[in-house]
């Protein structure tokens, strides 16, 4: 990537993955802090959808809520499918 070009992001996924963090959190009772204290992650950026986590934060919060990624990603439906 040259410098000074802006960043590649899809607006569409950040919210989904700021949600999904969002409904693990709040499943299970939590706090921002305490998920930031146990897994030292920057979890209100990524709630925000700021920024997206990277696939390895995201591994540390999936082991942190004792599920798998694909768990992680199952609920969401994207890119959606094309019919054909």
């Amino acid at each position: 990537m040259k410098k000074g070009q802006p960043k590649r992001r899809d607006a569409a996924l950040m919210e989904l993955i700021a949600e999904r963090l969002k409904e693990l959190r709040s499943e299970r009772g939590y706090s921002q802090e305490f998920v930031i204290e146990r897994t030292k992650l920057n979890l209100p950026q990524y709630e925000a959808k700021h920024y997206p986590p990277t696939l390895d934060s995201l591994a540390i919060l999936c082991k942190f809520y004792n599920i798998a990624l694909d768990e992680f990603f199952a609920p969401m439906n994207y890119p959606p499918k094309e019919n054909k």
